[in-house]
């Protein structure tokens, strides 16, 4: 999708908010409790190191050296490049391009991160899809909750003809390299458990610091109400349409809290805090960026 309708999703989506909930949204963010911020951005250390411990063990699958320290600097990078580039996958294709610099070959330094981040992916629409099955929060979610499995179906079923649409359209020995990289590196036996074990901590801590946010903001209800809408609201953000996920997020939490019962505003507070704490949480990708 062109970067410029990216944008203006974005800003489309975050006018409309403005518009109907402005009000409410500056009120919950007057009342921010700063300990859960610092809360979520200590969540963030160990989620970018566990990442990068993530990405290093992929690239070890393949045969490919990346110290500890490197991989947990670029992944700080990508992060930043990520969060103020509409697309959220340029960060992670130049720390790729960089890998690939100082390998034999290019190619599974590209196979590394790709199957990284689609561990991580993985893992993230396994926790939505199971938030809607076992733990709908309230009635308003359980009459729509076949509408949104279907359209998560939906979803997962378009991504995968989309990929093998790709793959046909590769030369057999590309087929046979990417396919033999995924075996090596995801889907051995030995392997898979660790990879999703991984996966699913790190998509566990993207809703930890997501929780900070709401408790933050000293929400009317307790967890257990709010909790499972979550992983949802994130799910959204891996839809390619928009900038670092803002918007698609909002507007996520906007339909969701009030369908479980709960204030819009307060849903749609947590979500902009929320992108604001991962922005902040990237800044020390700009001591690896002053670096080179």
């Amino acid at each position: 999708m062109p970067r410029l309708i990216r944008l203006l999703v974005s800003a489309g989506i975050m006018g409309f908010i403005a518009l109907q909930f402005g009000d409410g949204v500056v009120n919950q963010l007057q009342r921010i409790d700063p300990r859960w911020v610092l809360a979520g951005l200590l969540i963030t250390v160990l989620q970018v190191i566990l990442s990068a411990w993530r990405w290093q063990f992929t690239a070890a699958r393949l045969q490919l050296t990346l110290a500890a320290g490197t991989a947990v600097r670029e992944y700080y990078l990508a992060t930043l490049v990520n969060q103020v580039l509409p697309g959220g996958v340029v960060g992670d294709a130049q720390r790729a391009w960089r890998h690939g610099n100082d390998a034999p070959r290019r190619a599974p330094a590209f196979q590394a991160v790709v199957i990284e981040r689609f561990s991580g992916q993985l893992a993230m629409a396994g926790l939505a899809i199971l938030s809607w099955w076992l733990w709908p929060p309230g009635e308003g979610l359980m009459t729509v909750g076949s509408a949104a499995r279907t359209a998560l179906a939906a979803i997962a079923v378009l991504t995968g003809g989309a990929v093998l649409a790709v793959l046909i359209g590769w030369r057999p020995a590309w087929l046979r390299d990417w396919w033999q990289a995924l075996r090596s590196a995801l889907l051995t036996p030995a392997i898979l458990p660790v990879q999703l074990l991984a996966s699913l901590l790190v998509a566990g801590s993207y809703i930890a610091v997501y929780a900070c946010c709401v408790m933050a903001l000293a929400p009317s209800s307790g967890p257990g109400e709010w909790l499972p809408l979550i992983p949802l609201v994130l799910f959204t953000m891996l839809i390619p349409a928009s900038i670092a996920g803002w918007g698609l997020r909002e507007g996520a939490a906007a339909m969701l809290w009030p369908m479980a019962g709960l204030p819009a505003a307060e849903g749609i507070s947590a979500a902009v805090l929320y992108g604001g704490l991962t922005l902040l949480a990237s800044t020390p990708g700009l001591i690896t960026l002053i670096r080179r």
